[in-house]
């Protein structure tokens, strides 16, 4: 649970202490290191104030080992209208057979300064604009 400010964040999995986790404990049935019965996921989930992200990777298949799952691992982005406390967690039903777990980078994205700029610029030109339309009238 992080307490953060408003604007858009970038969630990206990191290669620190965990890098995937595994639903059963357990392995099976792997075909080439992937698409496994049981294994190796990085599914997360994030709850803002206003909605529930769940991420998946990029395909549905479960790995035989942690460093295979985190190579599918996807980031996103997700923007707060205010400052909020945002929850990051993995969705599961049982998670007493759970093994290991994610490890994210939670990072707001600056608005870049031509968009800082541009805001001014904008009501300027409605200015003029207006001014001109109340000349002609």
């Amino acid at each position: 649970m992080l307490n953060l400010t408003a604007g858009t964040c970038n969630v990206s999995p990191i290669a620190d202490t965990y890098t995937a986790w595994n639903a059963w404990n357990n392995t099976e049935r792997c075909t080439n290191g992937d698409d496994c019965a049981e294994g190796w996921i990085n599914n997360y989930s994030i709850m803002t104030p206003t909605e529930t992200i769940n991420i998946f990777t990029s395909n549905t298949y479960k790995y035989q080992t942690p460093q295979l799952a985190f190579l599918s691992a996807l980031s996103t982005t997700f923007t707060l209208s205010s400052d909020s406390e945002v929850k990051f967690f993995i969705s599961d039903i049982n998670y007493s057979d759970n093994a290991g777990g994610m490890s994210l980078n939670v990072s707001p994205i600056p608005i870049p300064a031509a968009a800082l700029l541009f805001a001014p610029a904008l009501l300027g030109f409605m200015g003029l604009r207006r001014k001109a339309k109340n000349s002609v009238a």
